[in-house]
């Protein structure tokens, strides 16, 4: 199957997006509104800590309602404004699952990050040290340690792109297939982003151009002072820009996968096939796992009673 190039994924977005626009606005509206409130909470002292704590723990299932509500809409399906908190909470342990096993994957990263931490916190300290004592050879190795920083945080921010786009697919991959574990789901993401990442890479940096037109607003709000603009443009821009960037990353996803755009996402994550019989009332459905098993009624023609078999 060939990859469609990031204009065409973009335009296939778009395609997808015709008379859905304002819905999926309006779907994001109240997802940066979440994202704002928990922002405000987590400025308060104490409290702070409680939210943030909360919000690692239900953004997974946020995320993963998000993408499979573009799924759905991406396929011709009915959503409501609010359909992603509820089928995400509706998969809370699938999500997490996936969640958990990603952060498997990224082990190396958060490593190199927590190490790098720690080197900066030796150059502080070293740097503190060389002020007070006025030596040039404590003041040199805090530098030497903020470049060792430097180096593991460029390496650790390098591997996680790598990573993050590698199993990039991950959730799709679990929303369309929930008879698969949450570990053969990241595998399936790795390999089909094998030969892939870069287009997939791509593709998000083909957003950068609406992404600074978006922070034209917000920039010179920002620049005047005026805080107030400058917050309701910058959501304003995110709002807008959002569904384009979620559905042209399912676009990418049904592309790669070899996903037919005939299959529905039920809410509880299960996948059917909604491509029509010649004669809706001739088929008995089944429930097979989480498939749709369909087996179509023949009608048997009536045969004719001779004279003579009426005699026997």
């Amino acid at each position: 199957m060939v990859t469609l190039t990031a204009s065409e994924a973009r335009r296939k977005a778009r395609e997808a997006l015709k008379g859905n626009w304002g819905k999926s606005a309006l779907i994001l509206l109240i997802y940066v509104a979440i994202l704002f409130v928990i922002g405000l909470l987590t400025s308060i002292p104490l409290l702070g800590l409680l939210v943030a704590i909360g919000e690692f723990v239900i953004m997974p299932p946020i995320t993963y309602g998000l993408a499979m509500t573009f799924m759905k809409m991406k396929r011709g399906q009915e959503v409501g404004y609010v359909d992603f908190l509820k089928d995400g909470f509706e998969n809370f342990s699938r999500s997490w699952c996936i969640t958990g096993r990603l952060l498997l994957k990224m082990i190396v990263p958060i490593i190199l990050y927590i190490v790098a931490l720690i080197v900066i916190g030796i150059s502080v300290f070293t740097s503190a040290v060389g002020l007070v004592s006025l030596s040039s050879s404590v003041t040199g190795a805090s530098v030497f340690f903020l470049i060792i920083a430097i180096i593991l945080v460029a390496v650790a921010a390098g591997f996680f792109i790598v990573l993050a786009l590698k199993y990039a697919l991950s959730n799709y991959i679990a929303i369309d297939n929930p008879n698969m574990s949450a570990l053969e789901c990241v595998n399936k993401s790795g390999e089909l982003m094998d030969g892939n990442s870069g287009k997939l890479f791509c593709l998000e940096l083909s957003f950068i151009g609406w992404v600074l037109l978006a922070s034209i607003l917000p920039a010179i709000f920002a620049g005047i002072g005026t805080d107030f603009l400058y917050i309701i443009t910058m959501y304003a821009a995110e709002i807008f820009l959002l569904p384009y960037i979620q559905m042209a990353l399912v676009v990418f996803y049904e592309n790669v996968a070899g996903v037919s755009s005939t299959q529905t996402v039920e809410a509880e994550g299960n996948v059917s096939s909604s491509e029509a019989t010649p004669n809706s009332n001739n088929v008995i459905k089944e429930k097979s796992g989480s498939q749709d098993v369909k087996a179509e009624i023949v009608d048997i023609p009536k045969l004719e009673k001779k004279p003579e078999d009426e005699n026997n």
